[in-house]
């Protein structure tokens, strides 16, 4: 069928567009010279330009918009409540041709909030009018916030706006450093072990669980302070500051300001996260969330609520509950000693290590460890004994292996070296994940001159051939020149050629000619995991001093880029 067969189907009424109009052949037109020059006129439009017809109003985006109520927002989400805070609530009358009239606004649960509206009810809404209300958020009340305010417009069903969140209480009290900080992590990893020592690791926390333990000598006002806000809120969530973190603002910051002047590189602080601001009592202290961080100052999401000199104390925050009731000393009728340990409610995120050597797909832990104390080490064999109590037990070596354990000690100053040990903490995560660590003793000497095209090297015999047995652990080596190279290689041979001197063959030549008196050190490289889910971080000053952290490796079965099987993840 011809698509002009459809032609009444498609199109009603006079068709006058079906055929196209003349052309002008330059001529006057009637209408035009039948005109007045000067006066009134009267023009005759044609019937068929004239017709009306029937229609509908075609529904548009715009009604998606207008002739309803708008209120904004709906969801009122606070998070966490540890100081003032204002927000504003919209509500629009839309309709372009309806006026409106509010006849109650009500809030429900609403302790701690106050409402300010822009006028009494019954309140009128002018067509595509917009009125503001008010609402003040303070840290009294009820610790969960969970608030209802609605609007009934007469003839309409009401509107509610949800408020939710949690009020917090801002820990005020600095610690006594002559006692330091106590920092824990602590990990959860499940592990299957086979007979032979090769394991499964799973970790079972994504982020640590973080506790911070800290004495505080309080005295005055502030000693009661802290007495009745541990009575009354001592179940309640803290705003708790990090202490080690600590900075003091080098200059004044006036009332209303959102951005803080300071040193954010290595500290704890975070987009949504918060920061204490304290000055030189607990009573002067203002928590803050924080919105943006820059290389030399944090934006927050709120302006202060007062003015802060330089000098004030800023640290970033977490939110942390006490871990049980707080130890209290006596030490006159107006001063205390207070020792209270906190449990960190949210997840503590950290980098890992990104810049660490790499051998065989994991890290080399390269740094020495720090030996002012004494470095404690063993071995643990996995023997299974069987015993009748008649005769005599019979022992079994099925992995004919020994796990190496090694204490490592760290010695930080400043706070880079804090975030690079936190960093291989995280890297660790507990006795989950592998590293390869030196001894970082001098397990061999080299006694000849190496060539760098040369895979074998000489070295004094200590009975390597004879007792490793190439067995991991004792395989792979770490080759410290004075120059500051290091060279990782696996032994992949190695024969006792008198009582003196045994000839180790290695996977790879070194590159470089070296000789005995050039060389540092060679030590053994121990694939290790750590062999606790807890690390302790202890805080002897604020993170531009000094700290301590020791974590014991143990040496794992774990393949690697050479052996059957990825390493675990």
């Amino acid at each position: 069928m011809p698509w002009t067969a459809l032609w009444p189907l498609t199109f009603s009424g006079q068709g006058d567009y079906f055929t196209s109009p003349p052309v002008w052949d330059g001529r006057a037109s009637g209408a035009l010279g039948s005109e007045p020059r000067f006066g009134a006129r009267s023009v005759a439009v044609p019937q068929h330009i004239a017709d009306q017809r029937c229609g509908a109003l075609q529904a548009m985006f715009g009604d998606d918009f207008f002739d309803r109520i708008h209120v904004e927002p709906r969801v009122l989400n606070l998070g966490n409540v540890s100081s003032v805070q204002q927000r504003a609530v919209h509500v629009w009358n839309s309709y372009r041709a309806r006026a409106l009239t509010l006849t109650d606004a009500a809030l429900v649960a609403g302790e701690g909030i106050v409402l300010t509206a822009p006028g009494a009810t019954p309140l009128p809404f002018a067509p595509l009018s917009e009125r503001t209300w008010q609402i003040a958020v303070g840290t009294d009340g009820p610790p969960v916030i969970a608030a209802t305010l609605s609007f009934q417009f007469a003839g309409f069903g009401a509107i509610p706006i949800v408020i939710t969140g949690q009020r917090i209480v801002a820990w005020a009290f600095a610690p006594d450093w002559s006692r330091g900080v106590l920092e824990r992590l602590a990990w959860k990893t499940d592990i299957l072990t086979s007979p032979t020592h090769i394991e499964q690791r799973r970790g079972l926390r994504s982020t640590p669980r973080s506790s911070f333990e800290a004495t505080m000598i309080v005295d005055g006002r502030e000693r009661v302070l802290l007495d009745l806000a541990v009575f009354g809120w001592g179940g309640r969530t803290w705003a708790l500051p990090i202490w080690p973190d600590v900075q003091w603002l080098a200059n004044e910051h006036a009332l209303g300001v959102r951005v803080i002047a300071c040193d954010p590189a290595h500290r704890d602080f975070r987009v949504g996260g918060l920061v204490q601001l304290r000055g030189k009592t607990a009573f002067e202290v203002e928590v803050a969330e924080v919105e943006d961080i820059g290389a030399a100052s944090i934006t927050l999401r709120h302006p202060t609520t007062r003015a802060w000199p330089g000098g004030t104390r800023l640290y970033p925050v977490r939110t942390a509950r006490l871990a049980e009731p707080p130890k209290v000393t006596r030490l006159s009728d107006q001063a205390a000693s207070v020792s209270a340990r906190f449990d960190i409610v949210e997840s503590c995120d950290w980098p890992t290590v990104a810049d660490a050597p790499m051998y065989r797909g994991h890290p080399v832990l390269a740094k020495r460890p720090d030996e002012t104390e004494a470095l404690s080490s063993g071995w643990q064999r996995a023997l299974l004994t069987l015993d009748n109590e008649f005769g005599r037990p019979f022992v079994m070596d099925p992995a004919d292996w020994a796990a190496v354990s090694q204490a490592h000690h760290w010695r930080m100053h400043g706070r880079a070296e804090r975030a690079t040990v936190r960093s291989w903490l995280y890297t660790l995560r507990g006795r989950q994940r592998a590293v390869w660590r030196p001894t970082h003793a001098d397990d061999l000497v080299l006694v000849a001159n190496l060539a760098g095209t040369a895979t074998a090297l000489d070295v004094a015999n200590v009975g390597l051939a004879r007792f490793a047995g190439l067995r991991p652990g004792r395989r792979d080596l770490r080759i410290e020149l004075r120059d500051g190279q290091a060279f990782h290689r696996r032994i992949t041979a190695a024969v006792a050629l008198d009582d003196k001197i045994e000839r180790l063959t290695i996977d790879a030549a070194l590159g470089v000619d070296v000789r005995p008196q050039a060389v540092q050190r060679i030590s053994f490289l121990v694939l290790s995991r750590g062999d606790s889910d807890e690390a302790e971080i202890e805080h002897h000053t604020d993170s531009d001093g000094a700290a301590d952290a020791s974590l014991v490796l143990r040496a794992v079965r774990d393949p690697d880029s050479d052996d059957s099987g990825p390493a675990p993840a």
